[in-house]
């Protein structure tokens, strides 16, 4: 299964026999870490059915891609990447092409116009039907075009853990979006808030464990608003606690929050409760209030840098990352200095940091005072080389210090060493075997090198 620097996909049916035996799956994803955990899940579908992933595209029966279309940069990808597959389609016949995700959601029949040899189109809430999509086109269906507005969610236990040794699995809590921050297509591709039972989350989680899994990552568009649809009052922070009981789990992450809901509550049940990790993924994206205003977040600057402020109080040592958008409409030279006035405050740990993508459908799309993409350009690059200064003065901060560390993999750049991630979610390389791999370990950091923590001692927790 192919990841791409942008994303991941999503399918089918469990009581299906494996009447895909021999045949084989190539999936490509585009975006979030929700099309990453889709994507999984997918994947498992298709093993379920007895098919084998492969990442050479040319063996495959069934190539997938999964689609994000939050900037217009995945999906130009997506495009080429469709386009080039033309010649293959004409050699196999009996290959069977498939879109999913956000791009499917919004686009619809539009694709297989612009792309007659794509047998499948399937949404945002199809995830669970692919596999009977797949199963019509090879009875000769197509094109299918399937796109329903609300679905079932397979359950995350499904979803193939992730290249670490199958330690670590993603996990939905929710899906869609009630916010409508005016850049965003979440809302309208993905539907509004959506919360899982917490009963249901807890069998997934507790099932994962039982295979394995030591590391759960919780998955929401705002995970800080979960529960919020539902009856029984069961808010994030109280999930939190009931996987934090959780046997044989070691770490609970999640992503992604923002900033109007987080709550001297969840700041402090990360505080309090051992297996949830130190560190907070919370976007920005500007620094100025009258951009935040334009961009519809609900909160000012001001705002955002009392509730980190109280979250560093709260929970001494938290590892901070955020994301910022430069080139927002409307954004000044004045509203930019503004936003690296903060970054300069707040010292995040880590920032993504785009160029503003208009998206069709979204209400900034109409804004007046379009950004010149070469001061776009200018900004972008001074701000990366800003944050850059920031993130490798924290890191070889760290130098010293004795980290615990959960041992992930083999480092396959050093002989004689794994690497694996501190709770505060910074990669360290140190010397071990395989049998610490799963483990937590307490690692002596003895240098930086690039983004790296380079221990010279391991000791089992």
């Amino acid at each position: 299964m192919e990841k791409t620097d942008e994303g991941l996909l999503g399918m089918s049916h469990l009581s299906r026999q494996r009447d895909g035996a021999g045949k084989s799956v190539h999936i490509t994803t585009f975006g979030c870490q929700m099309n990453q955990h889709d994507s999984g899940i997918v994947a498992g579908l298709f093993k379920k059915s007895g098919y084998l992933t492969t990442d050479d595209i040319e063996d495959a029966d069934v190539i997938l891609f999964n689609t994000c279309c939050v900037r217009a940069h995945a999906e130009q990808r997506l495009y080429s990447r469709v386009s080039q597959l033309k010649p293959l389609k004409i050699r196999k016949p009996h290959l069977i092409i498939g879109v999913g995700g956000c791009v499917a959601q919004r686009e619809k029949a539009a694709l297989t116009d612009r792309f007659p040899f794509i047998d499948v189109v399937f949404g945002t809430n199809a995830v669970a039907d692919v596999i009977s999509l797949v199963e019509r086109v090879e009875q000769g269906e197509r094109p299918i075009i399937h796109v329903p507005e609300e679905g079932s969610a397979p359950s995350s236990e499904l979803a193939a853990t992730s290249d670490r040794l199958r330690i670590h699995a993603w996990v939905s809590v929710m899906r869609g979006c009630d916010n409508y921050c005016s850049y965003c297509v979440v809302p309208y591709v993905r539907g509004p808030q959506r919360s899982k039972p917490p009963d249901e989350i807890l069998g997934n989680v507790r099932s994962l464990a039982s295979k394995g899994v030591v590391e759960v990552t919780l998955l929401g568009q705002n995970v800080n608003s979960y529960g919020q649809d539902l009856d029984g009052g069961v808010s994030f922070s109280r999930l939190l606690e009931i996987l934090n009981d959780v046997s044989g789990l070691l770490r609970v992450r999640f992503t992604t929050s923002h900033p109007k809901d987080i709550s001297k509550e969840l700041m402090e049940a990360m505080r309090d409760l051992p297996k949830v990790c130190e560190h907070l993924h919370l976007p920005v994206q500007s620094g100025s209030s009258r951009i935040l205003e334009r961009m519809n977040r609900a909160y000012t600057a001001d705002e955002y840098v009392r509730k980190v402020d109280m979250l560093r109080e709260i929970v001494p040592g938290i590892s901070v990352t955020t994301d910022i958008i430069i080139g927002f409409p409307g954004e000044s030279d004045d509203d930019f200095e503004q936003t690296r006035s903060l970054v300069e405050r707040v010292q995040f740990d880590g920032a993504y940091i785009f160029k503003y993508s208009s998206r069709p459908g979204t209400a900034a799309e109409h804004f007046e005072g379009k950004v010149d993409e070469m001061i776009i350009a200018k900004r972008h690059k001074a701000l990366l080389e800003f944050q850059k200064s920031i993130s490798i003065r924290r890191l070889e901060a760290l130098a010293g210090s004795d980290q615990c560390v959960l041992a992930e993999e083999y480092d396959t750049t050093r002989e004689g060493r794994l690497t694996g991630r501190t709770r505060g979610h910074r990669v360290a390389s140190f010397p071990g075997d395989g049998s610490q791999i799963g483990k937590e370990v307490s690692v002596h950091i003895a240098r930086v090198s690039r983004w790296t923590l380079v221990g010279k001692g391991a000791e089992a927790l």
